[in-house]
Parts: structure tokens; sequence; C-alpha cells
């Protein structure tokens, strides 16, 4: 059986040309349950482009480091806390209610200044904490449509 597959070691040199902003990005939010060949359909009308939804936002594996949500990510916390329970009560860091300041919660009395005591900070769990990071993985950035051409191109000269 042939099959057509993306030479991944020269996503290097693509990597290089996106680093050095040799192009201009286009703000792209992660819809629920959609996946990086979803992405690639509807925005670039071609799954073949997953790899570059992957390769522009530095995501090297597609499970761990696309947003999880729903039971995907309480399977997660479970993996990795023991039960949600746990997530729940593990507190991550701790942020100030009216500056911008975030600590660990091990070191909030190393931090407090004369006005501040710990009813100052509100406490974050590994919960909400990982809620959190998966929100922000939901924004990603992409490269313009019009660009296909040129990546096509620098790929066949990175090849």
């Amino acid at each position: 059986m042939n099959q057509k597959i993306v030479n991944l070691t020269t996503i290097v040199g693509l990597h290089k040309l996106i680093n050095e902003k040799v192009f201009t990005f286009y703000n792209y939010t992660i819809e629920r349950e959609e996946r990086p060949d979803h992405v690639a359909f509807n925005y670039y009308d071609d799954v073949r482009y997953a790899w570059l939804v992957l390769a522009t936002n530095n995501i090297l594996d597609p499970y761990w480091e696309w947003p999880l949500e729903g039971k995907a990510f309480y399977d997660w916390l479970k993996k990795k806390y023991g039960s949600v329970s746990v997530a729940d009560s593990t507190i991550m860091l701790c942020e100030h209610n009216t500056k911008n300041i975030t600590v660990s919660a091990d070191s909030l009395a190393d931090n407090m200044t004369g006005n501040d005591d710990a009813g100052s900070y509100t406490e974050i769990s590994a919960h909400e904490y990982w809620g959190k990071i998966m929100e922000n993985r939901r924004h990603i950035k992409l490269l313009p449509k019009s660009l296909l051409g040129i990546v096509d191109r620098q790929l066949l000269k990175l090849g």
C-alpha cells in the first residue's frame, strides 16, 4: 500500500521560518471537541494540513498538548491526581485578590507584605489550574490559507 506522509524532519525548517516571524498568523479558537484534522478541514479545506496546525503551534504530542475537555479531561485529572476530589483539594497557586501577584501555595508565607495576609489571596486548585491551561490551549494561531502555496514550496525545498 502506497501512502504519502509528511517528512517530519522538514518541520524544523518550517519552525525556523515561523519563529523568525516570516508569516503573519490568523488567531483561531478551537471549538469544543474539535481535533487538529477538524481545524485543518474547517480552515484549510484539507485534513492533510492537520500537521501544519500542530507544527505552527509547536505541538509535538496532539493528545496531551491539545486541549482536553469533558470526559477526557476528567480521566486525565483522575490519572494525574488519583481522583477529581484530590485535584479539587490540591492547591497549586495563590492569586492576590487586588494585585497582579501569583505565588505557589508553599511560598505564600514568604511573599507576604506588611498589608497582606493569607486572606488577601485566593487559592487555585489543581482542577482550576489545569482547567485554565486547557482553556488557554484552545487559542491557537494558524497560517493564513493564502500562504499554503509558500509552505508547500518551502517544504519541497527543505525535503
